[in-house]
């Protein structure tokens, strides 16, 4: 139900400016929302905002409790570099003093799609793609909404 509702609006955002097709789309972890993209913008590439992924993280523990393993996992969601990202997630994952149900659901929520939030797949993309994100589209649905309210 979700997703047609996002399909619906994205479709009607679409219809009135076909030229904006984002090559990037940022957004959060819901995959309805996703699925919705990747429905209606199926050549855009879909990243994960980081500040989301951050935040869907730190819920699965207790980060006051565990502030080096929460400076090691903000380094490590923000890692460019292939090698570094997966020594620290070697250590995360075999460090006995993590909770053993936050490297259980960073290993089934968030390891199958490093594609989607890892910095590791946001490299050598040219200046233009960096611009040419959901902006586009959130811009026209603010001018379109400030245009009701006048």
């Amino acid at each position: 139900m979700k997703k047609d509702a996002v399909v619906f609006f994205l479709n009607w955002v679409k219809q009135a400016s076909p030229d904006v097709r984002p090559s990037i789309i940022m957004t959060d972890h819901d995959q309805a929302q996703i699925a919705a993209l990747q429905e209606v913008y199926p050549s855009s590439r879909i990243f994960l905002c980081t500040w989301h992924v951050l935040r869907a993280m730190r819920r699965h523990f207790v980060t006051n409790a565990f502030t080096s393993l929460w400076e090691k996992i903000q380094i490590w969601v923000q890692m460019g570099d292939s090698d570094e990202f997966s020594r620290i997630w070697q250590e995360i994952s075999t460090d006995q003093a993590v909770p053993q149900s936050l490297v259980e659901y960073l290993k089934n929520e968030w390891m199958a799609i490093t594609d989607l939030w890892s910095r590791v797949s946001r490299q050598n993309r040219h200046i233009f793609e960096e611009g040419d994100t959901n902006m586009l589209i959130e811009a026209y649905v603010f001018s379109r909404y400030c245009e009701c309210l006048i």
